[in-house]
């Protein structure tokens, strides 16, 4: 009887470990899905990163803390991938962690910044990186020293970037004051080319099919602070910059004065042709080659981030229900139905895919 019951309890716990999938079990390596920046508490150095995988759909949370051993850091305001790298950039904690992007394990860690915000991987040996509240600036990064070699002065509040052919855009926020421009910056000189006027505090970019940037403009909003009140707003627009002549040609409007919402996050869809933002309610699109009548509500949630799959053209709304609790990714179709949802880390507000 002692016998059959011994039996009876090993199987059963063989039966449980199989299943059971640990909070620390890792894969071999990161294979094809999504690495997802979680902000975390301000001053509470839980930010994070999550490792979405498409494939098995499991998410494992804290990635970086598990394997490295140690907090990622203060505010992870950003997460890029560039030559099987990945760099966090960790905006409070003024620095850039750099991972292996199969194994997680920490490479390197780029200091020197006062406000980083986002980094773009220009060639193997540079990148560039965004920094400042206010007065902004490009940093040159030397990816085999991992050090500045350079500094771009752009203008104020730079936060995305991105490249087509050997120009690098750079939207101009405003930061913690004001700014209406994206720089324009030659790859092959590290100088500024062209500033071109766009919508009020510009904080988001894509490329479409045609190489053409469109640049999301959140729009100016000015507080009383005595008062608590708004006493200037701006609307908010979303602006297509011709990078053949370096110049406005398309503007659509998405937002009104007196709406009280400031949108800032786009995205562009697996054909390059459809656009994607958030707005006051939820999620919308249009097609490049359309104007603002054909806008369309697809997904009616607000979201603190907001991406597309390259791979199969579906959205991933993530939640910040808050910055004490754990966020959330949810899938749609590139209709707005949803596919399903996964808990992730806190503060969740952009991401990367991977292959």
């Amino acid at each position: 009887m002692r016998k059959q019951n011994l039996i009876f309890v090993v199987l059963l716990l063989f039966t449980f470990f199989s299943c059971k999938k640990e909070d620390n079990e890792l894969p071999e390596k990161a294979k094809k899905g999504m690495l997802i920046s979680n902000e975390g508490g301000f001053n509470k150095n839980n930010g994070s990163v999550s490792f979405f995988n498409t494939d098995s759909l499991e998410v494992i949370n804290d990635y970086f803390k598990i394997v490295n051993k140690r907090p990622l850091g203060d505010v992870v305001q950003s997460v890029s991938v560039h030559n099987n790298k990945a760099y966090i950039v960790v905006n409070n904690s003024q620095k850039v962690e750099v991972v292996d992007i199969e194994t997680f394990n920490s490479i390197a860690t780029i200091t020197g910044v006062s406000y980083p915000r986002y980094f773009l991987g220009i060639d193997n040996n540079k990148g560039y990186l965004t920094n400042g509240n206010m007065k902004g600036n490009v940093y040159v990064i030397d990816l085999n020293t991992y050090k500045i070699t350079d500094s771009i002065t752009v203008g104020n509040g730079p936060e995305y970037l991105l490249k087509t052919g050997d120009y690098v855009y750079v939207a101009n926020s405003g930061g913690w004051i004001f700014d209406s421009t994206v720089s324009v910056i030659d790859v092959n000189t590290n100088k500024v080319t062209n500033t071109i006027k766009v919508g009020d505090c510009p904080v988001d970019m894509v490329v479409d099919k045609d190489n053409n940037v469109w640049v999301l403009c959140k729009g100016r909003v000015e507080y009383d602070w005595n008062t608590f009140s708004i006493i200037n707003e701006t609307p908010s627009k979303i602006v297509k910059i011709n990078t053949l002549t370096k110049k406005v040609d398309k503007e659509i409007l998405i937002g009104e004065v007196g709406d009280y919402y400031n949108p800032y996050r786009i995205a562009i869809g697996k054909d390059l042709g459809t656009i994607y933002f958030t707005e006051n309610g939820g999620v919308y699109s249009f097609n490049i080659n359309a104007d603002e009548n054909s806008i369309s509500k697809i997904i009616s949630k607000n979201f603190y981030g907001l991406e597309v799959n390259p791979a199969d053209g579906n959205i991933y709304g993530l939640f910040a229900p808050g910055f004490d609790v754990q966020g959330y990714l949810f899938r749609y179709n590139d209709k707005g139905a949803l596919i399903d949802s996964f808990e992730v880390g806190i503060g969740p507000n952009g991401g990367v895919f991977i292959e």
